[in-house]
């Protein structure tokens, strides 16, 4: 699917595992999205952006892959949020931000 394209995915507990092994390396970002939310498809283009020059994205459907999305809130003790982006560096969050809060300049800086 071309909306995948600048993105990781991240349904499956490896996935999650090889995100946070690569968050050993740099900063990475986990991002949760909606299908069906407006404000998610606008979360989306808004990371899109971040691509060749970002930290890497690593993207889970919250409709296609809950349990990750779950696992991912239990892991960090963050409350559950769509669209929400949560940059990672060395295995812990580094920044938290849900809604329209979910811009690419704020990934940025958080990951700098």
């Amino acid at each position: 699917m071309a909306d995948d394209v600048p993105f990781h995915t991240l349904a499956s507990e490896d996935d999650l595992e090889a995100a946070l092994r690569q968050s050993d390396d740099e900063p990475v970002v986990l991002y949760k999205h909606s299908d069906t939310c407006p404000i998610s498809a606008q979360a989306q283009d808004e990371l899109k952006s971040l691509t060749g020059g970002g930290p890497p994205v690593y993207r889970v459907v919250v409709q296609e892959a809950r349990s990750i999305s779950d696992q991912i809130a239990e892991h960090f003790s963050i409350r559950h949020e769509t669209p929400q982006a949560i940059v990672v560096h060395d295995g812990e969050p580094m920044f938290n931000a849900s809604h329209r809060d979910v811009t690419a300049a704020k990934v940025r800086q958080a990951a700098a």
